[in-house]
């Protein structure tokens, strides 16, 4: 049947119609896809503040040093400079005597610290005692959960095989302190037992914030890299394969040696080993995960 001219006239007439209604919902459409993206721009993003704490240990060794000592908590204490203290183990020389009296006394020098503070065991005030096992009580009844002289915001956790070994999350940074002493073995059961002990903990915590975490900070005494190696051996081979399946930044802070040492001893790359100077002195680390290399270092902080 042919098309009048009315039958197209109102053939047009509804084209028109259509392309109206089409016209104006992909005006709305359009609209609100804009909208819901300038929502999206404004939306204030998680800011990662950096964290900053005081790294200390070896100390005091003598009365000087513990002068020393009570004048960086003076200093410490009337700027404020950061969120915790770390004491990376030996609270006395290792040839004095492991006396109580001096557990009891550092102990309560560094709770004059405003910051919380924690610490871990060096060889000097457990494994080089003549008794090892008097030295470790003593450092369990003035040490162990010594940050809990303190409020602090974070969950501390314990490992339940080692209670001196402690953990805690904090704006993208896992932190990590464990009984790793050097110096001489005992018994190479119990020395074994220990540092595999240590690595398990730090290649369980390490799976299970991998993808909640964007570096991690490790706490020990001992110089496990010049001082010994093999010895750490057991420690050191757990410690680097979960570094390398972490792949993200670690670093890893150590007394021991008395001077400072920063470098990547080991292939895993993303490994940083500090070793602090140690004695009466101290430095602020700062680790800000929004940077590609987290770690930075403040040695004349109390200057």
């Amino acid at each position: 049947m042919p098309y009048t001219y009315s039958s197209i006239t109102s053939l047009k007439s509804e084209v028109k119609n259509w392309i109206l209604i089409i016209s104006t919902l992909l005006f709305i459409s359009c609209k609100e896809s804009n909208g819901a993206d300038s929502n999206m721009d404004d939306a204030p993003s998680e800011e990662i503040t950096p964290i900053s704490f005081t790294a200390i240990g070896d100390v005091p060794y003598n009365n000087e040093q513990r002068d020393g000592l009570i004048d960086i908590i003076s200093r410490h204490n009337a700027i404020d400079p950061s969120e915790f203290v770390i004491h990376v183990g030996d609270i006395k020389p290792g040839a004095a005597e492991c006396d109580e009296t001096v557990y009891q006394d550092v102990s309560g020098i560094l709770q004059t610290f405003k910051a919380p503070t924690f610490i871990v065991l060096g060889d000097n005030e457990y494994n080089d005692c003549a008794d090892p096992q008097l030295g470790l009580e003593y450092w369990n009844k003035y040490f162990l959960h010594f940050n809990e002289n303190w409020t602090f915001e974070p969950t501390v956790v314990y490992q339940p095989e080692r209670a001196e070994n402690f953990s805690w999350t904090e704006r993208n940074v896992l932190f990590i302190g464990v009984n790793l002493v050097g110096s001489q073995v005992h018994d190479s059961l119990e020395w074994q037992n220990r540092l595999i002990q240590n690595g398990q903990w730090v290649k369980k915590l390490l799976e299970e914030q991998v993808n909640k975490v964007d570096a991690m900070v490790v706490f020990g005494h001992a110089n496990i890299v010049e001082a010994g190696p093999d010895k750490f051996k057991p420690f050191t081979d757990l410690f680097r394969s979960a570094a390398l399946t972490f792949g993200k930044p670690i670093l890893m802070v150590q007394g021991d040696g008395h001077f400072w040492i920063k470098n990547k001893p080991w292939p895993e790359q993303n490994i940083t080993r500090l070793q602090i100077d140690g004695r009466d002195t101290a430095v602020k680390i700062t680790v800000d995960t929004s940077l590609d290399y987290p770690f930075s270092f403040d040695r004349h902080f109390l200057d």
